[in-house]
C-alpha cells in the first residue's frame, strides 16, 4: 500500500512540478502570491511523501527542496511578470529607508496599501530561508560572522545583476529588507539548523 501512495504522490509530484515549471515561465500568465505558495505547499508534502525525511536520506531531501527554493527565487528576482520584470527599470537608490518610508507613508494614507506591503514583507521573506538551508547544508554558515557576510554579498550581487539586466532597480532598501529577513531566520532556526547539520554529519561518517 505504501509503495502505492508513494507511486501516485511522485506522478503528482512530477505533474505539479512541471505545470509549475510552465506557468511560472510562459509570459502570458500572471502567477500571484498566494498561486506560488499553493505551488510550493504542494511539492514540498508530496515530495516528503515520494522522498520522506529520515536522518539517511536528510540531505537530498533538504538538497531538493534548497533547489525548488534557488529557482523560485531566482524566477522571482529575474524572470517573474508578476513582479513587472518584463518592464524596464533603470532606478538606482543609494538613501537608506528612503523606500521603505514611502512605502510604509503610502500604506498609512490607503494608497496601493497590497502593493506597499508585498514589497516591504517579501523583500523581508524572499532570503530569509537562507537562514534555514545554508546552515543546515553548510556546516560554517553557523557562524553567524561567516554567513552574514555570505548573505550581503549575495544580496549586493543580486542587486547589480538587476540593474545591468535591466529587470530590477537597484535599491539599498531592497538589501536592508532582504539581509534582515535572513538574520531573522538564522536566529530563529539556528538551534534546528545546527541540529540538522549534526545530524547530516553523523550520516556521513556512519557511511
Amino acid at each position: 500500500m505504501k509503495k502505492q501512495i508513494r507511486l501516485i504522490a511522485l506522478v503528482l509530484w512530477l505533474a505539479i512540478t512541471a505545470l509549475d515549471l510552465y506557468i511560472e515561465l510562459a509570459p502570458r500568465f500572471y502567477v500571484g502570491v498566494p498561486i506560488k505558495l499553493a505551488f510550493a505547499a504542494a511539492f514540498i508534502v508530496l515530495w516528503s511523501i515520494v522522498f520522506p525525511p529520515t536522518r539517511q536520506h536528510m540531505r537530498k531531501w533538504l538538497f531538493v527542496l534548497f533547489v525548488y527554493y534557488v529557482w523560485m527565487l531566482l524566477n522571482l528576482l529575474f524572470f517573474d511578470a508578476a513582479f513587472g520584470r518584463e518592464q524596464v527599470h533603470y532606478g538606482i537608490n543609494l538613501e537608506p529607508f528612503y523606500t521603505i518610508r514611502n512605502y510604509l507613508r503610502a500604506y498609512q494614507r490607503g494608497y496601493i496599501p497590497q502593493i506597499a506591503l508585498i514589497n516591504l514583507l517579501g523583500n523581508v521573506a524572499a532570503f530569509a530561508p537562507m537562514g534555514f538551508f545554508l546552515p543546515s547544508l553548510c556546516r560554517p554558515m553557523g557562524n553567524l560572522l561567516l554567513y552574514l557576510p555570505t548573505m550581503f554579498l549575495m544580496i549586493c550581487g543580486v542587486e547589480v545583476i538587476q540593474v545591468v539586466t535591466a529587470c530590477g532597480s537597484g535599491d539599498v532598501d531592497d538589501l536592508i529588507l532582504n539581509l534582515a529577513g535572513a538574520l531573522a531566520c538564522w536566529l530563529v532556526f539556528w538551534p534546528l539548523s545546527r541540529h540538522v547539520n549534526n545530524l547530516l554529519r553523523g550520516n556521513r561518517y556512519d557511511s
